[in-house]
């Protein structure tokens, strides 16, 4: 099985970069990744790519996109266009595996979701509060946490209507895989659907996932994959 990972990077030198990218190059089941860099003037794409380097991935395996000087004002829009160059990249893959880049799974990420069988298939994506844990392989085993609140409530969408922060965050919310129409953040998606035009079309994940559903595709959760937004990545080191 061949998984591409496709994730976004914008100025964020300083902001644990090390730690997020080795998250992504050490992934089980990725065997190729893409990163879109915003430009800018400080040591993103060069920092970036020395890690893929240090982690023994070539240049076919790991790459880095710049997207262009003029961005649009809307953010949605500048997102949605860099998402679509992204998934543009797709090539023979079986699976494209969109992660944002500030976001912790764990290892079996891939085997988990590949397992639900739809056409996409996100997590379930955490706040976590506890600035006392620190970053890296540790963190994505200790910060699940008791009380964490629910993070996407703009990707994950049913009838129209959004997720909450806290329970019952929907009607159709299920403890065990179901379907819903949009999700983000972390999400499996089938390549083919990729390959046959399904683009975010200035919509983000949300927009991708109606185009994968006008196909035919479904749309599915499982809210037993925890995916991790660690409020320390709000702020700056010195790495």
């Amino acid at each position: 099985m061949k998984v591409l990972c496709l994730s976004m990077w914008f100025n964020d030198a300083g902001k644990h970069i090390a730690d997020r990218a080795v998250h992504l190059l050490t992934k089980p089941g990725i065997t190729r990744w893409v990163w879109s860099i915003r430009p800018g003037r400080d040591c993103t794409p060069q920092f970036l790519v020395a890690l893929a380097d240090y982690a023994g991935k070539t240049a076919d395996q790991a790459s880095v996109y710049v997207e262009p000087e003029e961005q649009p004002a809307d953010r949605i829009e500048r997102l949605s266009r860099a998402g679509d160059a992204l998934l543009s990249t797709v090539e023979d893959e079986d699976y494209v595996l969109w992660h944002e880049s500030d976001l912790f799974t764990p290892d079996d990420l891939v085997e988990r979701l590949a397992a639900i069988d739809a056409a996409v298939v996100g997590g379930w994506p955490l706040l976590s509060h506890d600035q006392t844990k620190s970053l890296g392989i540790r963190t994505q085993k200790r910060m699940y946490l008791e009380g964490a609140i629910f993070y996407d409530t703009w990707g994950y969408r049913k009838d129209g209507t959004r997720f909450k922060n806290n329970p019952p965050y929907h009607e159709c919310y299920r403890e065990e895989p179901f379907p819903l129409d949009t999700v983000g953040s972390v999400a499996l998606i089938k390549a083919d659907y990729i390959r046959r035009g399904a683009r975010m079309n200035g919509g983000g994940m949300v927009g991708l996932c109606d185009s994968i559903r006008q196909m035919g595709g479904e749309v599915w959760c499982d809210p037993r994959v925890p995916v991790v937004q660690p409020t320390e990545l709000w702020t700056m080191n010195d790495d």
